[in-house]
């Protein structure tokens, strides 16, 4: 059985030890500091940075992403599904847990659904990575499946895993999903990749025995925030539907969500952008739909959780619904 580890400590044992590494080259760089030189405008990759991504409609239109990120910086956000991928070059450095993370190239990340994260280059050169976003439930079937009786969404409790066999299944499914196969290869192949990660490296979750008084009142905010996501909520009128003080309800908030309501209201935006540019809507419609300010806004805020803007976002959806995958972009 593979066994995480930590490729910084890795890094940092090697560094007082003086000793050369067993493993190749590529996971032995020590993160450095990111490019001194000025960022792009907000929702603009730099010259040398691009990203493709896709939906894959065979697979639920399973979303997946290949990019290179040099300058880019991901906001801190969540996912309602898993993030799952593999770097390929270079390192990424993200906050998760609570702790800084730093994936080197044949590393796996996997960041479970609605754990905050962030996401930026370790280094100079910039990273490079395959990404994929399963729902919840599927991987939740995969581990009822491989138990034999029904089992609740799998936890990770590492978001950086060494893996080197699962590493080269999900480049090869990536692959695969890129040039034009049969439904029943693509589904073997997500079905062959996510069985030995779930079995190897994930446990089942706890839920807690009791709700406490405050995870419902915080339950209460999200489900308004979520029936709202156009409107100019305040904090005032957020905490009246919560049943606390504002202030109370900021530091709960945070606590269970690891995020500012501000931020949670952003995130529903963002997912509701999501589905509204799928289904054609122009992304200035959708910024006035969902309460941004203008498209510029929609554009930064979605670019620094998505990775992409809104017109590439839209334009891969409607190239997966035509199967025509879309090339890589630069500076988009």
């Amino acid at each position: 059985m593979a066994v995480s580890v930590d490729p910084l400590a890795t890094v940092r044992r090697m560094a007082r030890s003086g000793s050369t590494p067993a493993a190749p080259a590529s996971r032995a760089r020590t993160p450095r500091p990111a490019l001194a030189h000025a960022a792009p405008p907000p929702g603009v990759l730099s010259p040398r940075e691009e990203c493709t991504l896709w939906l894959v409609e065979e697979l639920g239109g399973l979303e997946m992403l290949k990019a290179t990120y040099i300058t880019h910086t991901f906001a801190p956000h969540t996912h309602d599904g898993f993030a799952i991928g593999v770097i390929e070059r270079g390192v990424e450095s993200f906050r998760c847990r609570g702790q800084m993370q730093h994936a080197a190239a044949g590393s796996v990340v996997v960041v479970n659904p609605g754990d905050v994260h962030t996401g930026q280059s370790g280094e100079e050169e910039g990273f490079s990575y395959r990404m994929l976003y399963p729902d919840a439930k599927l991987l939740a079937d995969v581990a009822t499946e491989l138990s034999g009786r029904i089992q609740g969404v799998p936890d990770f409790r590492s978001p950086v895993i060494e893996d080197p066999e699962i590493a080269t299944r999900i480049r090869a499914l990536h692959a695969a999903l890129e040039r034009p196969s049969s439904a029943l290869e693509r589904q073997s192949l997500l079905l062959a990749t996510l069985a030995p990660l779930v079995s190897r490296h994930s446990e089942a979750r706890v839920a807690p025995r009791v709700e406490r008084p405050e995870h419902a009142a915080v339950r209460r905010a999200l489900d308004y925030l979520e029936a709202h996501p156009g409107e100019n909520v305040t904090l005032e009128e957020l905490a009246r539907v919560a049943g606390l003080s504002v202030f109370h309800l900021v530091r709960v908030f945070r606590r269970e969500r690891g995020l500012t309501p501000h931020a949670w209201q952003l995130q529903v935006r963002i997912r509701r952008a999501r589905e509204l540019l799928v289904r054609g809507m122009p992304p200035g419609q959708v910024a006035a739909e969902l309460g941004f300010t203008d498209q510029s806004h929609l554009t930064r805020e979605f670019k620094r959780r998505i990775g992409v803007t809104p017109g590439r976002y839209a334009a891969s959806a409607i190239a997966s619904k035509t199967r025509t995958a879309p090339g890589p972009t630069l500076g988009a």
